[in-house]
Parts: structure tokens; C-alpha cells; sequence
């Protein structure tokens, strides 16, 4: 497991565009692989599709905070957040396939959970992004998932450990 001090969060900047476009496509491979039969037309559909999130995202949430993960200069995950409703929404949580189960999301979501109590806030998601696996990781690291109006609460079950 990596330690919390070993991970480092900075800015998304145009040189992670590798590393968050691997990523992209490991997230989306189900949905990716039903765009065409042909590989180069499916490659060109997966850019056209990770330069459009990129643009929602960017349209939709313009104060989003957007941070690569990095652990000893590697960029290993990415987390977007945004200040809305009162509380800190999760857009986005990812970790790249080769760094998973080393407890990089799950020191990622104990760290959104501090801030949220430092801030006296509420942490949450949409509720369209609770999948069963979204669901189970949460639940697998500590936290309650609660749904009210749309949105996923995340209650930490205990107190957060230091990170």
C-alpha cells in the first residue's frame, strides 16, 4: 500500500494528456469497443469522445479543480472536484490500471473527507454516477452512501484518518 505522504496533487497540465488519455481509455473500454469495428476509426472516435468530456466538463463545472495524482513523478490517478450546493461534488475519481489496489482512491476519498470536514461541508456525487462499482469501492473504503434529491451523499463511517 502507498502511503498518503507519498502521493502528490497538482493541476492537470497539457503534458499529463498521455497518461489522463490511457486513463480515459481504460474507464471507458466497454463503452469504447462498441463505437466501430474498425480499430482506426475506433481510436479516432475515443479521441473525439475524450477531448468532448474534456469540453463538458470544462463548460459545465469552470471552477472544477482538476488534479493528477502522481506517486514518485508518475502520474498514477486523476480526482475532479467542484464547490457546489454547499458541499464538495466528486466529479471524477480514477486510478490508472497498473497502480490500482494500492490504495490510491482510497487515500484520494479520505482526503476529500477531511477538507469536506474542515469546511464543515458535505461530500457527494450525483446519484447517476453510483454504479454498483462506484457504490462498493466507496463502501469498501469507509464511507456510507446516502441518496437524496438526485445526489449521493458520502458519510464517513469513522473518524478520517490523517493523510
Amino acid at each position: 500500500m502507498i502511503a498518503a505522504e507519498e502521493l502528490r496533487y497538482r493541476p492537470v497540465t497539457a503534458i499529463d494528456g498521455p497518461s489522463l488519455y490511457r486513463l480515459f481509455l481504460q474507464v471507458n473500454a466497454a463503452a469504447l469497443s462498441t463505437l466501430a469495428g474498425d480499430t482506426n476509426a475506433r481510436q479516432a472516435l475515443a479521441s473525439m469522445e475524450y477531448v468532448e468530456e474534456s469540453v463538458r466538463t470544462k463548460t459545465e463545472f469552470p471552477d472544477a479543480v482538476d488534479l493528477a495524482i502522481e506517486h514518485r513523478g508518475t502520474v498514477c490517478g486523476r480526482m475532479t472536484t467542484v464547490m457546489r450546493e454547499g458541499g464538495i461534488q466528486l466529479l471524477r475519481l480514477s486510478v490508472i490500471a497498473e497502480h490500482r489496489g494500492q490504495g490510491i482512491g482510497t487515500q484520494a476519498m479520505h482526503r476529500l473527507a477531511r477538507l469536506a470536514e474542515d469546511h464543515g461541508c458535505l461530500l457527494w456525487l450525483r446519484a447517476d454516477a453510483a454504479s454498483q462499482g462506484c457504490r462498493g469501492f466507496l463502501e469498501h473504503v469507509g464511507f456510507e452512501v446516502v441518496g437524496r434529491g438526485g445526489r449521493i451523499h458520502l458519510e464517513h463511517a469513522g473518524a478520517v484518518a490523517a493523510a
